[in-house]
């Protein structure tokens, strides 16, 4: 079971290969190096940062071309 995880807050925390861990936070397998990290407090359970939906831009375009239309 994976857990989704980042770094404590002024921790800096490394992947067993020697990457830094996401700020952001990733999802991280149930592994001892991970629950290692998890009991020292070093890496703590995070929601999942959900990208906002950027928004539709073509209505703002047909406006715009409307406007220009005289309409």
């Amino acid at each position: 079971m994976t857990k989704f995880l980042k770094p404590a807050e002024g921790r800096t925390v490394h992947l067993e290969t020697g990457e830094p861990w996401p700020l952001t936070g990733m999802d991280a397998p149930d592994t001892l190096f991970v629950r290692r990290r998890l009991a020292d407090r070093d890496l703590i359970e995070a929601d999942p940062v959900v990208a906002e939906e950027t928004p539709d831009i073509e209505p703002v375009a047909e406006k715009a071309a409307a406007a220009k239309r005289g309409k």
